[in-house]
This record gives structure tokens, sequence and C-alpha cells, in this order.
């Protein structure tokens, strides 16, 4: 019996580290914001943990996104910040302001979700795809607007399975507007000889390239010369990782 009684103590003090470790456990939400349509904000409030809201919105959209914010401060105690973006740059200045979050709340918060149900496509989109870049676990509303949507999000960053080498051969070709005419040009411009740009852009037997990840576009130009374009998620690569070094 005094036996069980210390094992049962035991148990019981376990128990105890493993709740006050749950409760010191902090969530931040990222939840893009519309005008007319904030009941996918309120479901993930209502579904996932939350210590903090910050809400991504248009300038347009500022004044209600206020306003929404403090509803949400004086119902549930919780802190919330507003970040703006422009829609002529959503893609990217949502990529850049979701990065500078991240630098400054990861060793904040144990969790950071992003909540893409509210706002239109445009910016849910960007917010989507900065998730997807860093890692971060996505939601948003199913049609009955009723449960969270878990979207299918890396579980890891996407920079984490690209060299620096590569990250710098973007840099090199974003630099002089996103395209390259030839392996020469991309020498000069990056510092690398051609075989390893050749490798790092073609790939092999065992590395994925550029283009085989969906980075960079290769044809073939004039002469056989080959022609190197930047993608849309090349450019977003190199948002994330511009914004990252400039911080270290």
């Amino acid at each position: 019996m005094a036996k069980f009684k210390k094992v049962e103590k035991i148990a019981n003090i376990f128990n105890k580290v493993r709740i006050c470790i749950l409760h010191r456990m902090k969530t931040l939400q990222i939840a893009t914001f519309g005008d007319d349509d904030q009941d996918g904000i309120a479901l993930g409030i209502r579904n996932f943990p939350i210590h903090q809201l910050i809400l991504i919105c248009y300038s347009s959209d500022e004044a209600k996104a206020i306003e929404y914010s403090k509803k949400i401060e004086t119902i549930i105690g919780i802190g919330s910040e507003i970040i703006l973006v422009q829609k002529e740059n959503v893609v990217k200045d949502t990529i850049e302001r979701v990065n500078e979050v991240l630098l400054k709340k990861s060793m904040e918060y144990h969790h950071i979700l992003m909540n893409v149900s509210s706002g239109d496509k445009l910016i849910s989109c960007a917010a989507l795809s900065s998730a997807f870049i860093n890692g971060i676990k996505a939601f948003a509303m199913d049609h009955g607007h009723s449960i969270p949507l878990l979207l299918p999000v890396l579980k890891f960053s996407y920079s984490e399975i690209i060299s620096d080498t590569k990250i710098k051969i973007l840099k090199s070709i974003d630099s002089i507007g996103g395209m390259v005419s030839s392996l020469e040009e991309l020498e000069q411009i990056s510092g690398y000889g051609k075989p390893l740009l050749s490798y790092h852009v073609q790939g092999g037997k065992e590395n994925k390239g550029l283009a085989d990840l969906g980075l960079v576009e290769v044809d073939k130009g004039d002469r056989g010369k080959t022609v190197i374009n930047i993608t849309t998620l090349g450019k977003l690569m190199v948002t994330s990782n511009l914004v990252n070094s400039s911080q270290h």
C-alpha cells in the first residue's frame, strides 16, 4: 500500500508539472482580416489556444480592424496588433510583414497559427504562401462555416531544404530584375563558377536544382545559352530570406 501511494504521489507531481508546462505554452494566431467577414477569425479563437492575435489587412480596412481587435481584447482579454499591407503589393508585403512578426515573436510563443479564413482571396493566398515558406500551421473555415479546416502546409520551413548557395544564386538573379540570359552572366553577378551554377540550377542525381524546386524556369536562348527566370515562388523565397538576413 505504501509503495502504491508513493507511485501515486509521483504521478500526481508529474501531472502537475505537465499542466504547468502546457499552461505556459503560449500560442500566437495571425489572421487575415476583411471588411465583411470575420466569422473565420472568431472560429479560430474558439477552436484553438490563443494568447495574442495579429490581424493582417489592407489600409482601407484599418479602422474596422482596430474596432474588431478592441472587441476581442475586451471579450477574451488578450493583446492584439494590426499589420497593414498594400493591395498592389499584397504578396510581397504580406511575406515581409509575417517574417518580421516571426523574428520578433518566435521566442515568446511556442505555437504560431495562420488563419486565412477572412479577407479577399489575394490576401488569404498571400498569407498561405507565407505559412508555406515558414512552416506555419494554417487553417481556414469549412463550407459550413462551423469547423476549422487544416491546410496542408509543410511541417518545416521551405527554406530549410534549400542551401545557402541556392539562396545566394536566387538573390543574384533577383538583384538584376529576375532574369539572366546565360550562365556566364550569372557567373559574373554571383561569383560562382559555371559548373557549380549548373549543378544548383539544373540539379543532379542526388540534388534537386532550383528549377526542380520551382524557384526558377530555365529555357534555351540564342546560340544555346541558358536563360534563367526567377518564378513567383522564387521571389517569395528571396523576400523571406532578405528579411531574415537583414535582422542578423
